[in-house]
């Protein structure tokens, strides 16, 4: 890959030049003597030539960068009356809170200096942003502040993380179980300012399951401590294409004791996908268009309680459950031409499919504190339950200009699935003066059904031309122990150290096909982590893990869904788990820079992977285990604020890829370079900060994927806020991909025959939000944690 001097450098290259220009701030908060907090007061710093000015919010903070240290003239004006003249030492970044004496001219009595917490920090094995002493956290919400958290990208409805294939996002410490646009509309819920962090753990500790090459992002809510009934409705409407919307409610709740989340989500519309594909034969050129048009609804419920039933123990309770109903119009037009690009067949597809799939899951968890200092253990019961039925009729013709032949018939293609997986664990963390231990187990076990019926029948007629009935079982039971320990050496020195021990047992059965297929296997998964701090404002880290990545419970069934009589898609019940291991080394200055460089090592990755007959002219998509691969890379990610008012967070990555195939459709190796810049831009527009804008631009570099290669894409966001009623009611508006940019082109090359794909998901939109919060919106309630995420997301 080539890396040239293009727009989106030069826009990096600006976003990184005031890297060291504000690297200390003054944050305050100003209250009178009966600690009622003193919103909308004028607060002027100033030095020599140096003035800066800020205006406190509606909960009397204020934050002001600074371009130097030393000592500053404060001065505090309430009404246009001065309120407070005092001088302040600025030595990096420091906290103030000022007493005021309202209605006299002179100096306040009280102001108490603390030491600020940095906005970024490194542990040993996850990095802190901390989320309260962001702007963002003025009249922002979760999303917003994931925007501008280190190493973090969103892009379209997912959630990202550099190296990593996947992410699961916990609240408390607790996994949310929803994704996608469901995830976001639900973190679109808490408000910012409810956030105290968000931590990134790129290698996650031995106590989390080891599926999956993918990182963990905690948010860490402030504590509730008082009494509150608070809610926020919200309303989005969206246009790209076509039009769709979601409407929604969050009620939180706590009374002594009890407290209790719950959130209803609605969601309907269109969507619009095309894929422009390729394949070049030896005697024939293949184009093929297809359009598909999805018309859904969905129904989004969640339900979290607790109850406190002493000062050492709680119990809690979560529901969580997705009514969704799908219609899609699917349209494939393929044409194919000889060698003079004469066109010798025409080969049309049009179907209707219709899904209803729903999910609930549910979880029982106790946690019991064991004394004062920390020790506690927890113990957590899951129940997942899920039902997917589709039906995918469609109509073919095929036009043969060659011979004048012609073949029109229609299909009835049926399926379903039923998912059951039922979990528990329990968790102790035992902290010690000389190290502190978690330990703990988890078994879980789970059964699918599956079952397809095609049939396909000449129009003419309605003769059966040919069936297929396929009736796949799976169950796997798996039983996991684990066991870390941390400890300091000093203040310089922090190690941490664990293992993690996974037994599975599986077994598949083809009753159709009378094929039975079991396999037993027990895999050890060690992480370890070491960090080191060189001083207050330099750290340096690394962490080892390995892990694994299981195949989703559809990819096993080898059942045969048909996309047209000339195309289908199978599993495979031989195929095996990939194992990933991970070295990671991190380095950190202050809250500026973060730099992240990782190697890894897969074994027996497993994919779909695209089989030719070209005698019949059929197309085969099939998941095989196929390959070993290498990955090396690094991101830097600069996140500074040039002014009080602008924040922003920049990334730049570069990875290179190496995969060596075993089977002989293949090349023996791929390899390359992949990369991408982002910048993340929030901007308080006015002195009551009520107006706010975003600026967000990714440009993802050409790279390899897989065993093809990707061309370069990229996206430009903006977006507006405004904040009424004292910040309760949020309007913003959002235009996404609008230069129509964000297109994935993808070549390959299977059996010697070149494919390409050329595929939009229709990003280019605008977007109108409404969201109203009422009651005590200052607090928020914690959310309850579970202990099956895996197995829900190998359903999927």
């Amino acid at each position: 890959m080539q890396l040239k001097a293009k727009p989106h450098f030069y826009i990096s290259v600006f976003f990184f030049a005031g890297i060291f220009s504000y690297g200390q701030s003054i944050n305050g908060k100003i209250s009178d003597q009966t600690k009622k907090n003193i919103p909308y007061a004028e607060v002027i710093v100033s030095k020599d030539k140096i003035k800066k000015t800020a205006i406190s919010d509606e909960n009397g903070i204020f934050d002001i960068r600074l371009p130097e240290n030393g000592n500053y003239l404060v001065e505090i004006l309430q009404n246009g009356r001065k309120t407070y003249n005092g001088n302040v030492s600025i030595n990096g970044d420091v906290s103030e809170t000022f007493t005021i004496r309202t209605g006299q001219d002179h100096e306040i009595g009280e102001i108490s200096l603390t030491s600020k917490k940095k906005l970024i920090e490194r542990k040993v094995d996850r990095l802190v942003f901390n989320v309260e002493n962001s702007i963002t956290a003025l009249g922002g919400d979760a999303v917003d502040a994931l925007k501008i958290t280190p190493g973090v990208r969103l892009q379209g409805g997912d959630i990202l993380l550099a190296g990593k294939s996947t992410v699961r996002v916990m609240v408390n410490d607790k996994v949310v179980q929803l994704t996608g646009e469901e995830l976001q509309n639900y973190l679109k819920s808490i408000p910012s300012a409810n956030i105290q962090k968000i931590e990134v753990i790129t290698n996650p500790p031995a106590k989390y399951d080891a599926e999956g090459n993918s990182g963990l992002i905690n948010i860490q809510l402030k504590e509730v401590k008082f009494d509150n009934l608070s809610a926020t409705l919200r309303s989005t409407y969206q246009q790209a294409t076509y039009a769709s919307a979601s409407h929604g409610l969050g009620v939180s709740y706590k009374k002594n004791k009890f407290s209790v989340l719950a959130d209803l989500s609605y969601y309907y519309g269109k969507s619009l996908y095309t894929n422009d594909i390729n394949y070049w034969y030896p005697e024939e050129h293949w184009k093929n268009r297809i359009t598909s048009k999805n018309k859904y609804t969905l129904l989004g419920t969640l339900l979290d309680a607790k109850y406190q039933l002493s000062d050492q123990s709680e119990v809690g309770f979560q529901y969580a459950g997705n009514f969704t109903d799908i219609s899609t119009d699917e349209n494939s037009e393929n044409r194919s031409y000889n060698s003079l690009q004469n066109q010798i067949k025409d080969y049309s597809s049009n179907g209707v499919s219709e899904s209803k799939p729903e999910n609930h899951s549910l979880n029982l968890n106790y946690s019991q504190k064991l004394g004062k200092d920390g020790k506690k253990f927890s113990v957590d019961f899951d129940y997942f339950n899920a039902r997917s039925p589709k039906d995918n009729n469609f109509t073919s013709s095929l036009l043969d200009f060659v011979s004048n032949g012609a073949d029109r018939q229609y299909a009835v293609n049926n399926s379903s699935q039923k998912i059951d997986n039922y979990s528990v664990k329990t968790d102790f963390d035992l902290p010690y003066k000389w190290a502190d231990i978690s330990f703990g187990a988890k078994a879980s076990f789970t059964t699918t059904d599956n079952q397809v019926q095609a049939d396909f029948y000449n129009q003419a007629d309605n003769s059966v031309l040919s069936s297929q009935y396929d009736h796949f079982q799976y169950t796997e039971n798996t039983q996991a122990v684990y066991l870390s320990l941390s400890k300091s050496f000093g203040e310089k020195w922090e190690a941490k150290a664990g293992l993690r021990g996974e037994n599975t047992q599986n077994k598949s059965n083809s009753i159709s096909t009378a094929q039975i297929t079991e396999r037993n296997y027990f895999k050890l998964f060690p992480t370890a982590y070491l960090s080191y701090k060189i001083d207050k404002d330099n750290t340096v880290s690394v962490n080892f893990g390995r892990r694994i990545q299981r195949p989703g419970f559809w990819e096993m069934n080898p059942a045969k869904w048909y996309q047209t009589p000339k195309s289908y898609t199978e599993g495979n019940p031989f195929l095996q788990p990939s194992f990933v291991y991970n070295l990671e080394l991190n380095y950190s200055y202050k809250s500026l820079l973060n730099l992240n460089l990782y190697y890894g090592i897969s074994k027996d990755k497993f994919s779909q992977l695209t089989f030719h007959d070209t005698a019949n002219d059929i197309q085969i998509f099939r998941r095989l285990n196929y390959a070993d691969g290498k990955y090396m890379g690094g991101t830097a990610t600069v996140s500074y604020s040039p002014f009080s008012w602008w924040e922003s967070s920049t990334d730049v990555s570069v990875s290179y890829r190496e995969l060596t195939p075993y089977i002989d459709i293949l090349q023996s190796k791929y390899s390359g370079w992949g990369g991408y810049t982002s910048t993340n831009n929030a901007f308080i527009l006015n002195k009551a900060k009520t107006w706010s804008a975003s600026l967000l631009y990714t440009y993802n570099y050409p790279a390899v994927a897989g065993y093809g290669t990707s061309s370069a894409n990229s996206t430009l966001d903006i977006g507006f806020k405004y904040l009424a009623f004292e910040k309760k009611l949020t309007i913003g508006l959002a235009f996404e991909d609008i230069l129509k940019k964000n297109i994935e082109k993808n070549q390959n090359n299977s059996s010697d025959i070149r494919q390409t794909f050329n595929q939009y998901y229709d990003t280019r939109l605008f977007r109108l939000s409404l969201s109203y919060r009422f009651g005590n919106n200052k607090i928020s309630v914690e959310q309850s944690r579970t202990g099956n995420q895996e197995e829900k997301n190998r359903s999927n």
